[in-house]
């Protein structure tokens, strides 16, 4: 998308006409619904602007741009080499608080960009003209101010504003980047945000009940739990609990966040197997006790939850809220993937279900590729794989060799506990096969590869394509993948690339 002269398109004419002439000058590829009431804000800003300043004209804004998969928007941006000015329009009053909510949002998501911000607000029915300042307060804003700022002497961004701003710069991981994510250096999703909004609502009525989320890998389903789990901890302790391997990496939230007790499936297993044993009680009873201290159970991964795990959590829902998060699997053959989790999850009674679309960590390209891999029947949604290699070794020499040339190259080996890596290698060996739905599955590993899987993964036998999607959805950049002694799987994926 392509800056615009605003006064080109506050010209009189019909609104048809002008969202044809709005995607010709922008290089849009969908015509923008245009509001009236943003045009008249618009009519009445520029026509300000022409009081201060003769060639208004020469102005270039993106107008309406959009983030990618954010579902953040700009109202108007001027982009200069060394600043930016960002004039949101409003028609009718809004509070200064509102609007230094949004101008505050704004200038987080600019600054990636490492650019001096010039923060306004224009409410066209009071012709008022307020700004940001350095001390984050809203201002009454000065027009020949105003003025000054865009008439500054500075090329203008030429290019394709969809080129500055990527999307995974702005969600965070709260376990690989806890000190961004204790300072709040982030924001949530329009779609993040509603499904919280939901859920805190409902646990506000009742105190109780199930909540379910779930998405592909980078949709920013912990990021949310982890929001949701700060919120909660505000004046009473909750519970979060992690599934799979998380290794180390919550111990440091674990150390800052006092009223966030943090605790992993396994010893969600052992606490209640402990407290059976001695006390002699029901699972019921003992987790009645054990978890009593909490005003809320956060499940991270809920998909990697045992059935003895779930249902001793189901347990729990009568006297306090539970909210799942977990990966959706469906492009995972039914035989390779144990679905009752998910099932039991999509029964759970009186449970409110949401399902995250935006992908935003994971890179669209790679997430295309490893859906289309493990489900041949998904065949869409991407052109090309620029960013993707599939090589081939006869052997397990030729492999462990191919593979240290992508580790030279700053690529690391698929681990179970690896979270969020630039680049990633991977191994498929002979046990990868593609049944007649065209799932990817696996058999049992040969002893000759064994060692071979025991290099890429700390599972070793137990390397299946449950765990293999998992890993594959670490990569946040390049992906490499090995195929070993498997012409049948190397062909199939070539016709995919």
């Amino acid at each position: 998308m392509k800056s615009i002269s605003i006064y080109t398109i506050t010209r009189n004419q019909n609104i048809e006409q002008l969202q044809k002439l709005e995607r010709q000058l922008s290089g849009r590829d969908y015509f923008l619904k245009m509001r009236e009431w943003e045009l008249e804000s618009m009519k009445a800003l520029t026509a300000e602007l022409e009081t201060c300043m003769e060639d208004v004209y020469a102005l270039r804004f993106f107008y309406s741009f959009q983030i990618p998969r954010l579902g953040k928007e700009f109202d108007l941006l001027q982009i200069k080499e060394d600043q930016i000015v960002n004039i949101e329009l409003k028609s009718g009053v809004v509070s200064d608080e509102a609007i230094c909510r949004q101008l505050l949002q704004n200038r987080y998501y600019l600054s990636v960009l490492g650019r001096t911000i010039h923060s306004y607000t224009y409410i066209s029915s009071q012709n008022r003209l307020v700004r940001l300042t350095n001390h984050d307060h809203i201002a009454e804003a000065d027009w020949d101010e105003l003025c000054r700022a865009l008439k500054r002497e500075s090329p203008d961004y030429d290019g394709n504003i969809e080129e500055l701003f990527r999307a995974e710069l702005y969600l965070i991981s709260p376990l690989r980047e806890p000190e961004r994510f204790l300072q709040k250096e982030y924001f949530l999703t329009a779609q993040q945000r509603d499904i919280e909004r939901q859920i805190l609502k409902g646990i506000r009525a009742k105190h109780s009940d199930y909540y379910w989320f779930s998405g592909l890998p980078g949709t920013g389903k912990t990021l949310l739990l982890y929001d949701l789990a700060m919120k909660l901890s505000v004046r009473q302790r909750v519970c979060m609990i992690h599934c799979g391997e998380s290794g180390e990496d919550w111990r440091i939230l674990h150390k800052r966040l006092r009223r966030i007790d943090f605790l992993s499936d396994r010893q969600l297993s052992l606490q209640a197997a402990k407290q059976t044993m001695t006390e002699n009680v029901c699972a019921e009873e003992a987790f009645d006790t054990f978890l009593k201290p909490y005003s809320a159970i956060l499940v991270d991964e809920a998909h990697l939850l045992s059935v003895e795990q779930l249902k001793i959590l189901e347990e729990c829902k009568k006297q306090i809220p539970i909210i799942f998060s977990s990966d959706t699997e469906d492009m995972i053959s039914p035989e390779e993937l144990d679905r009752e989790i998910s099932q039991r999850l999509a029964s759970l009674p009186d449970v409110q279900s949401f399902h995250m679309t935006n992908r935003i960590r994971t890179n669209a390209e790679l997430s295309s590729f490893i859906q289309n891999m493990l489900d041949l029947s998904r065949r869409k949604g991407q052109k090309g794989y620029p960013n993707i290699e599939v090589v081939y070794a006869n052997d397990d020499t030729e492999a462990v060799c191919l593979m240290q040339g992508y580790a030279r190259r700053g690529y690391l080996y698929q681990n179970p506990a690896m979270r969020d890596v630039n680049r990633l290698v991977a191994v498929l060996d002979e046990q990868y096969y593609y049944d007649e739905d065209g799932y990817l599955r696996a058999g049992k590993i040969s002893e000759a590869s064994y060692e071979i899987t025991r290099i890429t993964t700390s599972e070793g036998r137990k390397s299946n394509v449950r765990l293999l999607f998992h890993q594959l959805n670490q990569a946040k950049e390049k992906l490499a993948i090995v195929i070993k002694d498997n012409p049948s799987v190397y062909d199939t994926i070539l016709d995919i690339l």
